[in-house]
Parts: C-alpha cells; structure tokens; sequence
C-alpha cells in the first residue's frame, strides 16, 4: 500500500486508549490482506502525523504488533517496520487459541450481509463504466487464483473492498475492512480446497453483473446468498459455541 493508500485508510484517534486502537487499526489492515508480507510502514513520525497522537504512541502500538509476530522491524539501508513474511502462520496460531464458534461464524455473515449487502446496493447505484470495468477485473481475478489460497484470499478481500469503495460511505468502507480480517482470521485456519472455495468463488459473478447493471435490489440479494455460501464454507471447520 503507498503512501495515499495510508493517508486514506487512517484517520485520528481519540486520546484514551489511542495506542490500543492504533494496533487495532493497524492489524486489521494486515487481516484485511491490504497490508501484506514484506509491505513496509510509514516512519513512526509519519504514522504519528496520520494518527493524530505522539510518535510514542505508535511506537507502543508497533510493539504490540511486533510481539504477536505480525511485523518485523528491520535494521540497516532497508530498514524500518515490515509486516513479517510468515503473516499468515501466526494469523493461524493466534486464532488456534480462540478458535471461532458456529455463533461467531452467524453473526459475522448477519454483520456482512447488512454492512456489504448495503455497500453493494449502493455500489450499483453509483458506479460508473471505468467502476465496472475494474469490477470485472477483480472478480476475473478471484477465479484465477482459486488453487491458491492465500492469493485467493487477498483477491477476495480486494473485490468485497473495492465493491465497498464504491458505495461512496467511508463507514461502509472501514467496517468492510474489519468484515475482511476477520474473514481471514477465520479461513487461516482451515482454508479448505479448491472445490470449497469454488462454490462462493463463482457467486462473484452474479454479484458483478447485478452491481454492472445497476439493479440495486439484486445486488443486495446476490450478496446474501454468496455471504451464505462463504458460511456454510466456515462452518463445517468450526467449533460449537
């Protein structure tokens, strides 16, 4: 992510507890998948400055992160903060310890289907040829990278987000990005095969060509149904409640 991609996605913080939101926000961004191995941060004087808080600060939140195994920092020519390359293992480890529950996985896709079901009403409304046109492109993509997991997974997070964006609502965008995390702390830890990714793969394009032909009412329900098939996907990997 450049430096736009930072400024867009940050915003201050409040004051109390700033350092606890910030590694929150930040690891989101990892889980997200907009953040990935070896993707590097600001200074700390320059996420300091995006935050609206004391680059001490930051440094406190990096730490947090940098103790669970998400970043790495770096000494030398190249050196500041990285997201550490083996991201997605320790994603998986720290899930393994409060593995998610059948009511967890409901509640995320009820969570989904009003916040992304909404944005993509909204996106329907909205988008422009060039919109679609990108649409096409990301949806495309997830079809290319189903053998492949963790490239699967970012694509999906890329489409579900850009669809986000172009509901026009910063809000919709933030919560889709906590939606997207969380979808990764879930399939990281049983991402499944090709065939079980296929099912809700393949909904991407009703979904696309409901938001392309600007049918509003469509989209919402199109989304709904791949949210279903994403979750019976992660249900049969997880735990009772």
């Amino acid at each position: 992510m450049d430096e736009t991609g930072w400024s867009t996605h940050i915003r201050p913080v409040r004051a109390g507890g700033a350092a606890e939101a910030i590694a929150r926000r930040l690891s989101e961004l990892i889980g997200a998948r907009m953040l990935v191995a070896g993707d590097r941060f600001p200074s700390e004087k320059a996420l300091a400055e995006m935050f609206g808080v004391a680059p001490m600060t930051v440094r406190h939140s990096v730490a947090v992160l940098r103790a669970e195994g998400l970043v790495e920092t770096r000494r030398g020519y190249k050196g500041g903060t990285y997201v550490s390359e083996g991201v997605l293992t320790r994603v998986k480890e720290l899930v393994g310890l409060h593995p998610y529950t059948v009511e967890e996985i409901e509640e995320l896709t009820a969570w989904r289907q009003a916040i992304s079901g909404e944005a993509s009403a909204r996106a329907a409304r909205r988008a422009d040829d060039s919109a679609h046109e990108r649409l096409r492109e990301l949806a495309a993509r997830t079809h290319e990278l189903l053998a492949d997991a963790d490239a699967y997974r970012t694509a999906d997070a890329a489409l579900h987000l850009y669809i986000a964006e172009l509901s026009g609502s910063r809000r919709l965008l933030e919560a889709e990005q906590g939606i997207q995390d969380e979808l990764t702390r879930i399939i990281s830890t049983h991402p499944g095969g090709t065939e079980a990714r296929s099912t809700p793969g393949e909904l991407h394009d009703p979904l696309t060509r409901a938001i392309v032909a600007g049918d509003a009412g469509r989209a919402r329900e199109e989304f709904r149904i791949h949210a279903q098939a994403t979750a019976d996907m992660c249900l049969i990997f997880t735990t009772e409640a």
